[in-house]
């Protein structure tokens, strides 16, 4: 079943989303983490990694499913 032919891969913009507001927001973000220690620093670290690393389960990608964008923004992360 899935979603139908031609309609936006919302959790794949999502992540992409999330991963730009982190980039843009980096140094901000190093700098809230510096003040972390600890459990409190691994947790949020952890978090943070959940929204920019697909689960192993979430690997396998559907190219014929995915807009030209998509595709595009797939092989700009991988070179």
């Amino acid at each position: 079943m899935g979603r139908p032919v031609g309609s936006k891969n919302k959790l794949y913009a999502t992540r992409r989303f999330i991963f730009n507001l982190l980039e843009k927001h980096r140094d901000r973000l190093e700098v809230e983490l510096d003040s972390l220690h600890g459990e409190k620093y691994v947790q949020l670290y952890m978090k943070l990694l959940e929204y920019v690393l697909a689960k192993r389960s979430n690997q396998i990608i559907k190219i014929d499913k995915l807009s030209d964008k998509e595709i595009q923004d797939l092989l700009d992360s991988i070179n």
